[in-house]
């Protein structure tokens, strides 16, 4: 649903004396919308918002009779609709006037064909209403973005975007609904671009935001459904509850989500998206702590990030997503030259055959299963079983569809191996690993002029991507590939692959 501002009362310039509201969050809980909200109503509306200049920093104030928007949009359309009622009854005078000598049988027919014409106006707007709502696109793709920290404490930055993490994570097990992976949605935390501008660039057609306050125990979630192409609100609500119950609100959100774009929850999506047993706090707590570490990705943040989840073990011992978190870290760990391989994946193993012990219906300990039959074992048969079930519990996870695009391709199923990986590019389109892995898929089944496309793709818009636009080792080997076979491509699997899919 959209933004609907109320009409403001008369603001300060009326000589009534009132307290100012003095910063955005005393502005935004004044009008019942959060910052993000507010700020954009001040920037595309109008909204009276004033600034104290001071030597280092400004600061925002506002009257509470002025803070809402609309106001002077709202009391032109009350002006005109007055003026036009005004025309009305004139000319219903003037009409009444003319037919003083006219029989009053003649009368009655005019009054009553002006009702016909009425009601046929009113009904062709509603037919027509009807049939605007009918023909606007189906939701299909939507994109998370970091939820915003508004606690004022840098500190619980892990909260709020294991947060982002977790519906993320709970909406990919959606059947029919396509959700950017959390790679791609954390380029646009604390992006000064408009939702249609990041809709468009990731290819969704809508967008979810919000924000988390947390004060002690208790936690505060705003979050907002908005539709891309128009910037139009469908959905929006906030939730108050302990930390305990954080679970609770996270299945919440994610299920009214789904209802209000319409998808077809299977009884499967629904059982998923509720949570299999009560998680501790403190062990949830250290499980969002070990999952913000392991984003990061380098050595000293991976072994934070096995720790946590390690404590977060000690603390619930029957926590499923502990385990699956410990299994990536390891195995990360593993590839990145930090632990050695053999041992690292070999714990890896152990921790995701746990996770699934305790929780068969999680996608990630398979998805670990897999990778590691796959690249440690050369168990072929195992490695495929555990993907595809992988897939089926959660099959919005770009990470495992890019996996199994790798697996395809070394036992040389070409044509599904591009699929997997064009499916994986599709869900994480920003991931620089992603896209070099299907520039590789793409090589590896001799179709070199697109995979050279793929590594000169202009993604410039993103720092991180802006080596894909320069010439590298890649395209001089997608060139001296023309005149290889295949199994130089075999020989460089263990030195490239690896490397790419592990990181994404």
């Amino acid at each position: 649903m959209k933004d609907s501002p109320p009409v403001s009362s008369p603001g300060p310039s009326d000589g009534s004396a009132e307290a100012p509201l003095d910063s955005w969050k005393e502005i935004a809980a004044h009008v019942k919308r959060d910052v993000s909200t507010v700020q954009r109503w001040e920037k595309r509306e109008g909204m009276p918002v004033h600034r104290h200049v001071h030597d280092r920093r400004g600061s925002v104030y506002a009257f509470s009779s002025s803070s809402m928007p609309g106001c002077k949009a709202v009391n032109c359309v009350w002006r005109k609709k007055r003026k036009e009622t005004k025309r009305k009854h004139r000319w219903m005078r003037n009409v009444a006037r003319d037919q003083k000598g006219v029989p009053q049988a003649r009368l009655g027919l005019v009054l009553a064909g002006m009702a016909v014409l009425a009601l046929l106006s009113v009904t062709y707007v509603l037919i027509r209403s009807r049939t605007a709502n009918s023909k606007q696109a189906k939701i299909s793709s939507l994109a998370v973005l970091p939820l915003q920290n508004l606690s004022g404490d840098p500190s619980q930055e892990y909260f709020a975007d294991g947060m982002t993490e977790e519906l993320i994570g709970l909406l990919s097990k959606i059947h029919g609904l396509r959700v950017i992976s959390r790679t791609s949605a954390m380029h646009f935390k604390n992006s000064q671009l408009s939702l249609p501008e990041i809709a468009k660039m990731l290819g969704v057609d809508a967008v979810v935001e919000g924000s988390i306050v947390r004060e002690g125990r208790q936690v505060r979630v705003h979050a907002q459904l908005i539709r891309a192409a128009t910037d139009e609100h469908i959905w929006a609500e906030q939730y108050q509850r302990e930390y305990g119950s954080l679970l609770e609100v996270e299945e919440e959100v994610s299920r009214s989500i789904a209802e209000q774009i319409e998808v077809n929850l299977t009884p499967e999506d629904r059982a998923r998206l509720v949570p299999t047993r009560q998680v501790d706090p403190e062990a949830h707590e250290n499980y969002l702590k070990g999952r913000y570490y392991f984003n990061q990705r380098t050595e000293g943040a991976l072994n934070k990030s096995i720790a946590s989840f390690q404590q977060a073990i000690a603390t619930d011992s029957g926590y499923a997503l502990a385990y699956s978190g410990l299994a990536d870290a390891y195995a990360m760990l593993g590839f990145r030259g930090g632990f050695p391989s053999k041992d690292a994946l070999s714990r890896a193993k152990t921790a995701a055959q746990k996770a699934i012990e305790l929780d068969h219906t999680l996608a990630e300990p398979h998805a670990s299963l897999a990778f590691i039959a796959e690249t440690h074992e050369w168990d072929w048969a195992t490695a495929e079983r555990e993907y595809k079930r992988a897939l089926e519990l959660k099959p919005g996870d770009a990470r495992t569809h890019n996996w199994y695009a790798g697996y395809l391709t070394y036992v040389e199923r070409f044509d599904d191996g591009i699929s997997e990986a064009k499916r994986a590019r599709d869900l994480d389109p920003l991931s620089l690993p992603i896209n070099n892995a299907l520039a590789g898929r793409l090589l590896a089944s001799s179709r070199y002029n697109e995979a050279l496309r793929k590594c000169r793709k202009p993604c410039s818009w993103i720092p991180t991507l802006h080596r894909l636009t320069k010439p590298s080792a890649g395209s001089t080997y997608i060139a001296e590939s023309r005149r290889r076979p295949f199994e130089s491509f075999k020989t460089h699997y263990n030195s490239l692959e690896l490397r790419t899919t592990i990181s994404s």
